[in-house]
């Protein structure tokens, strides 16, 4: 079963707190991550956590990052963890991920985008202006619990609603590129990474993070380098 690290109550930063301290503009961030058993393959999931670490890192030291990125992990293996819910950069603590289970991908998507759903309400509520959410979806395998198609339509339907952006992450070679793209807009790309990449992946993220985060809420979408390579998908 996947799990994060235990933090104590005292531990977990109000982010309610926060927003009513600080009213700067946020980006809110999730991470949806495949911990299904495959990621046990090839030393992934030790991959993984060695690059949440490392990013965890480098994001405290990028102060507009650090004081303005909305963080909030999700894995799914075995069950939906949802970990700590939303902490801004500064205070994000990377989860020591363990790989075990199915894959209830659709199930995750659902708690992702109630988390999105929830962030997005706290931040109108304090009249704090915000930057469009984004997910990152990241899997090795495909979705094989009950009803994830449906969670799939509503994904893309936010998406292409211009509600939150659907990252489809693929790594190769088991992941189901075409199911993983029906979780994003039709004209999202599937991008593919590999275990190895895991901290190419985070690098590019912390980069795309500063980018998003200096940029003016509402703006247009901003010009981001790829994540990977595109997978091609079939029509």
């Amino acid at each position: 079963m996947s799990e994060h690290e235990e933090v104590s109550a005292s531990e977990i930063p109000d982010i309610d707190a926060e927003l009513q301290i600080n009213g700067a503009q946020r980006s809110p961030c999730v991470l949806l991550l495949d911990t299904s058993t495959s990621m046990k393959n090839f030393g992934r999931i030790d991959s993984l956590n060695a690059a949440l670490k490392q990013f965890e890192q480098k994001i405290k030291t990028d102060e507009t990052i650090s004081q303005q990125v909305l963080l909030n992990v999700i894995s799914f293996g075995g069950k939906v963890c949802a970990g700590d819910d939303w902490v801004s950069a500064a205070s994000f603590k990377a989860p020591v991920l363990e790989a075990d289970g199915m894959t209830p991908m659709g199930e995750a998507m659902t708690v992702a985008l109630a988390a999105v759903e929830d962030i997005r309400g706290k931040l109108r509520a304090e009249g704090i202006p915000y930057t469009k959410p984004w997910i990152f979806l990241v899997s090795d395998g495909a979705p094989n619990d009950q009803g994830w198609q449906q969670a799939a339509a509503e994904s893309r339907a936010q998406a292409e609603a211009r509600k939150v952006v659907v990252w489809p992450i693929a790594v190769p070679p088991e992941a189901d590129a075409a199911a993983l793209q029906l979780f994003a807009a039709r004209n999202m790309n599937v991008y593919a990474i590999d275990e190895s990449d895991f901290h190419e992946f985070f690098s590019w993220l912390f980069t795309s993070l500063g980018a998003v985060s200096r940029s003016r809420s509402g703006a247009g979408d901003l010009q981001l380098r790829a994540p990977g390579p595109v997978v091609s998908v079939p029509l």
